[in-house]
């Protein structure tokens, strides 16, 4: 077991501690079963959040495509898409989603810590930027690896206190957007 961190009265932990990262579907699910089926281009980083996730039948997605689920934080893993922010919280029409190959796939621990929090604790730039430094590959072909997530510190108040910071960070993204809609319904006047 990793060591515990206390920094600034908030212990930090190892993601890997209170999180599962790329974890394996479970269940058997019929080939006609309706899946979310989210590519990299319906991840907005502008938006932090999935702008479109399609049906599809679990027989077309099996093979060859990432699995997550609702509730799922989805880390780009390449570069420029991962710099670029695209890191949102899953929320899909359906319980089972696949998508791109090029998604880390985090999944909180229920009860300890709370998927918002840990979207908006990865969107931060210090995290894009560690992470940046710590990929590999070569060319436009570079990834951020699994176990820059595994062993990322993360500050853990308590559930009821991330729900709190999450509410407030939630409240601050609903402001950007609608200040990013007033600027481009000014431009649109001009």
């Amino acid at each position: 077991m990793a060591q515990e961190i206390r920094v600034g009265g908030a212990r930090r932990v190892p993601l890997a501690q209170v999180a599962a990262l790329n974890p394996r579907l479970l269940q058997t699910l019929s080939d006609g079963t309706p899946i979310s089926f989210v590519p990299m281009a319906a991840v907005s980083a502008e938006e932090a959040k999935v702008t479109l996730a399609a049906d599809r039948p679990y027989a077309d997605v099996r093979k060859g495509y990432t699995y997550f689920e609702t509730g799922d934080v989805l880390v780009a893993k390449i570069t420029p898409c991962f710099e670029n922010g695209k890191i949102v919280e899953a929320v899909l029409p359906r319980q089972f989603g696949f998508g791109s190959t090029e998604f880390h796939v985090v999944r909180p621990k229920p009860g300890t810590l709370d998927g918002r929090y840990l979207h908006h604790f990865l969107r931060q730039e210090r995290i894009r930027v560690e992470g940046q430094r710590r990929m590999t590959g070569s060319g436009g072909q570079r990834r951020v690896p699994e176990d820059f997530l595994a062993q990322l510190a993360i500050p853990l108040p308590p559930l009821p206190e991330q729900r709190r910071i999450a509410d407030i960070l939630n409240q601050a993204d609903a402001l950007r957007v609608k200040r990013r809609e007033a600027l481009a319904q000014l431009d649109s006047l001009t």
